[in-house]
């Protein structure tokens, strides 16, 4: 469906008068008695303006609205199905890979110290062969040159064309009065609490002022309201 948003003149009017109030609010200021008058005027006006304009728009927007409506739910639907699908198998065969690849890395481990123990015993065993024949210099030289190791090839584990294993980090906190004492006492930063805004707002609410919470201010704020 292709949505159309034409230049109706009703509404370029609308959108200019509402600017325009805008702009008026912006230069006032309320002190007196006319300055409040005047605000109460700009008030009115942007109620009545807005309801004048939701009364043509709305059955415009309504079925816009409706048909994005149905394209959001259908599309969550399935991309919740699919993005679950994703989430659950990406982290089981990711899981595996890396299980998988510290295997291979302790294998190899193993192997390489095995090699570097036969390579040891084996200059330790011609050195001693020198110094059986007398070769004592020889015999020395062998001794304090390095040991070559063979390279030991583990091979890793095979991983399906076009992926590739990421790891990711995350915190989970467990214990957060621990937590809490820490950054009291100065071991951790601040910046790792954060305050629950939405729970700080109801708590002034139902408070009023009348209670306090160490390092936490109430906000009064008055608006005037209108019914037309």
């Amino acid at each position: 469906m292709e949505i159309q948003v034409l230049d109706d003149p009703k509404e370029v009017q609308a959108e200019t008068q509402a600017v325009a109030l805008r702009a008026e609010v912006d230069a006032l200021e309320v002190i007196d008695q006319a300055s409040y008058d005047l605000a109460n005027v700009y008030n009115k006006q942007a109620y009545e303006k807005k309801a004048d304009f939701h009364k043509w728009d709305d059955p415009v927007h309504a079925p816009i609205v409706e048909a994005w409506q149905k394209s959001c739910a259908r599309r969550k639907v399935i991309d919740n199905a699919c993005d679950y699908v994703i989430k659950i198998t990406a982290k089981a065969t990711g899981e595996y890979i890396a299980a998988q690849k510290a295997k291979a890395l302790e294998e190899q481990r193993k192997a390489e110290e095995i090699a570097r123990k036969a390579a040891e015993d084996a200059a330790l065993a011609t050195a001693q062969a020198l110094q059986d024949e007398g070769l004592e210099a020889q015999a020395e030289a062998i001794l304090e040159a390095p040991v070559v190791v063979p390279r030991v090839e583990v091979a890793a584990p095979a991983m399906d064309s076009g992926t590739s294993l990421r790891t990711y980090y995350s915190a989970e906190v467990k214990d957060l009065l621990a937590l809490v004492k820490s950054v009291a006492e100065g071991k951790t930063p601040l910046f790792y609490l954060m305050a629950d805004q939405s729970k700080l707002d109801g708590w002034a609410r139902l408070s009023k002022g009348s209670e306090a919470i160490p390092g936490v201010e109430v906000k009064v704020e008055h608006k005037q309201s209108r019914t037309l």
